[in-house]
């Protein structure tokens, strides 16, 4: 309840600075809305413990309270000018990623990551396109459009079915110390889809471009621009983790500032190159944990930078949800998001029995897979841009989504850690 009333103080206090500005006065600096955003999200992370829900869930709901769509304390502007934490935190996520993977255990799992990736990637794609082109006639936007472009939305629709948030699973992994069977098996289906997704994009969306306009032709570009990036990234990754690494055992000096350093290394070096950042942290950090003895070291390093980075990084994207959508589309999204998590749990229960999993993989990995967000947000942008007839529509369905699988997914996430035993931070309480 203390933290609870500190919180609600600050709260109080912030809106009464603002409050006081002069009329016609800016809100303030990125920096003051930034140490505004840190300490509310920490307060709210330590009070979302009492409700022993994750503190990624605090971060989540702080940032949504205070945003531009409800309390207004943290202005839209301020949140664009926030948002350049996103790239460095989703590096550092990726960098832990990278190193949580190792080899031995990975060797082990691998058999069960496989066939659970395919399982989920076609049973779900194909039920949610099923569901939505059945359904085209209840869509309002669909409705009157040729049947052509039902079977486009249902291919989009398929798609975003599958993808999912790696920042979301990997920091609640992080909080929890969790460490087990169901841990290796998610964290290892989510950096495979990771890849996966980006392939997916890269067929789909020149595929469904061609359905709707069949004169346009099939866009094989694109699919080559993201196979390149794919493998430019991972190849440049191995490089970088190898200097990491030899940085971590010979100077040794300042690791945390440096792992920062090298995951705003890893944003630039995406940008310039064009290639996907994220792929290339993770990348790195597998090479330094599984290919020289600085594994743990970097490990350890991203521990230190994760309360801070995480806390920002969920906070920012709780600012950007924007609930209000759900009154023009709550019906299909509820629908949506329903038939998603049916798909998500049959897919994962088909091929974990199919690997002869244990009971806690086939009941409970799924729940590793709820939270949706960057991947799924950019998915939504190119669907507007490229279909802009109804692809504001479906980028509004898939917007709602994201914001309730979002604020769903890291709760979903820890009750399977709990229920598996894998929690380390579970067990050390219980000893206390």
């Amino acid at each position: 309840m203390r933290r609870v009333l500190t919180l609600a103080v600050f709260l109080g206090i912030m809106y009464g600075v603002l409050l006081l500005r002069m009329p016609g006065t800016p809100y303030g600096s990125a920096t003051f809305f930034l140490g505004f955003l840190l300490l509310a999200a920490y307060l709210a992370g330590r009070a979302s413990r009492v409700l022993a829900l994750p503190q990624i869930t605090g971060y989540l709901v702080i940032g949504l309270l205070v945003g531009p769509y409800v309390l207004n304390l943290l202005p839209q502007t301020a949140v664009v000018e926030l948002r350049f934490v996103n790239g460095v935190a989703l590096a550092l996520i990726a960098l832990s990623a990278g190193g949580e993977l190792r080899m031995g255990s990975l060797r082990e799992r691998l058999p069960s990551i496989g066939i659970i990736t395919l399982a989920q990637t076609g049973l779900m794609f194909a039920f949610i396109c099923a569901a939505v082109y059945l359904a085209r006639s209840a869509i309002p936007f669909l409705d009157q459009q040729p049947r052509s472009v039902a079977l486009a939305v249902s291919l989009l629709f398929g798609l975003v079915a599958v993808a999912k948030s790696p920042a979301t699973t990997i920091a609640v992994i992080t909080e929890e110390r969790a460490r087990g069977v169901l841990t290796d098996t998610v964290l290892g289906i989510t950096v495979v889809k990771d890849v996966l997704i980006l392939i997916l994009i890269s067929l789909l969306l020149p595929l469904a471009s061609a359905i709707v306009n069949p004169a346009q032709g099939f866009e094989f570009s694109l699919m080559g621009e993201i196979l390149l990036e794919i493998l430019g990234s991972l190849a440049l990754g191995v490089a970088l983790g190898w200097l990491v690494s030899i940085y971590l055992r010979r100077v040794r000096t300042h690791p945390i500032l440096f792992v920062l350093a090298v995951a705003f290394l890893s944003v630039k070096l995406g940008e310039w190159l064009h290639l996907e950042s994220i792929l290339l942290a993770m990348a790195a950090g597998f090479y330094v944990q599984n290919f020289s003895p600085a594994g743990p070291r970097l490990l350890r390093a991203l521990e230190a930078n994760a309360l801070p980075i995480y806390a920002l990084f969920f906070a920012v994207a709780g600012a950007d949800l924007n609930l209000s959508i759900l009154r023009d589309v709550w019906l299909i999204a509820t629908i949506m998001i329903l038939a998603r998590l049916v798909a998500l749990y049959a897919s994962t229960y088909v091929g974990s029995r199919a690997a002869r999993d244990p009971s806690v993989i086939r009941h409970h990995a799924w729940l590793g897979f709820v939270a949706q967000a960057g991947v799924t947000l950019g998915i939504a942008n190119m669907i507007r841009e490229r279909f802009p007839v109804w692809g504001v529509d479906v980028a509004t369905i898939i917007v709602a989504m994201i914001a309730v699988n979002q604020l769903l997914g890291p709760p979903a996430f820890r009750f399977a850690i709990l229920r598996a035993g894998e929690s380390r931070n579970h067990l050390s309480r219980g000893r206390r």
